[in-house]
């Protein structure tokens, strides 16, 4: 599911899959792949994770995280201005200076689900000013804007777990179905683009099909093969942008055996056809 905003400055055309824009704001449970940073501009309301409830006031930053379902409630002339990072395809945001020990907690929800972060909070600034250079650089998109964007989300990321806003929970604490959830997605994430099957993937963790099937729907709110077609398209997505390799074979590099079939689940998935995606 992607995320529900009123407007946006950007759509996702940098590496970073970054987009900004305007959330939503209605009494209906939400669940998305992106990480938010969210600003409430004006007004005021509470945000519901799991069984703990959060009051958020005028200028309050807040973070969730990826595949987190949360709801906002008793919402008073409530603005939010969002910062959205897309997590579904941890290639494509994989950089050096950002671990894939975090970003694979970030993934596959072994992190804290959610971060507050008030105006008496000593982060608060600087968090405030990189959320705000991230939208100008966005909406401009002056020369070398996705290098001010990079810079200021590794700023943002580092200030969330730096200050133990957010922290990586260790695997062995969690739950069996979260530690199975982590085996797969792992050789999914190394295996995507070979043609992975549900099979495949069972025969590998020693986890039955059904099971596999049953862990993407409970903990993640999406199937095997939706999980797996993001992970695809993303990567081609990404392929289109930073290379100049003919359609068809970025296609067949990110695990389409037809290009047709590519096309059409791009399109759905985008808005807009390869070919357009590149040119934008």
């Amino acid at each position: 599911m992607s995320l529900d905003l009123l407007c946006a400055t950007s759509t996702s055309n940098s590496a970073f899959r970054v987009v900004c824009g305007e959330m939503v704001v209605d009494d209906k449970q939400k669940i998305h792949n992106e990480a938010v940073f969210g600003i409430l501009k004006n007004g005021s309301l509470s945000i519901s994770v799991g069984d703990e409830c959060y009051e958020l006031h005028k200028d309050d930053i807040y973070f969730v995280s990826p595949n987190q379902k949360y709801e906002f409630k008793d919402a008073k002339g409530a603005e939010i201005e969002v910062v959205s990072l897309n997590f579904s395809n941890p290639t494509a945001v994989s950089q050096d200076y950002i671990p894939q020990t975090i970003i694979r907690a970030l993934v596959n929800g072994n992190c804290s689900p959610f971060a507050k972060i008030t105006p008496d909070d000593s982060s608060h600034e600087s968090m405030t000013n990189a959320l705000e250079e991230v939208r100008r650089a966005e909406k401009e998109k002056s020369d070398y804007f996705q290098l001010q964007v990079y810079s200021k989300m590794y700023g943002l990321f580092f200030e969330l777990f730096s200050n133990h806003h957010i922290s990586v929970i260790d695997v062995k604490t969690r739950s069996k179905k979260y530690r199975a959830l982590l085996r797969v997605t792992h050789y999914i994430d190394e295996h995507y683009c070979d043609g992975v099957s549900l099979e495949e993937v069972a025969e590998a963790t020693g986890i039955s099909r059904y099971y596999v099937s049953h862990l993407f729907k409970e903990l993640m709110d999406n199937t095997f093969v939706g999980y797996v077609n993001e992970l695809r398209l993303n990567h081609a997505a990404m392929l289109l942008v930073t290379t100049d390799s003919p359609i068809i074979e970025i296609a067949s590099k990110s695990g389409f055996n037809n290009l047709s079939n590519f096309n059409r689940a791009f399109k759905m998935h985008f808005g807009k056809t390869p070919s357009t995606y590149r040119k934008v």
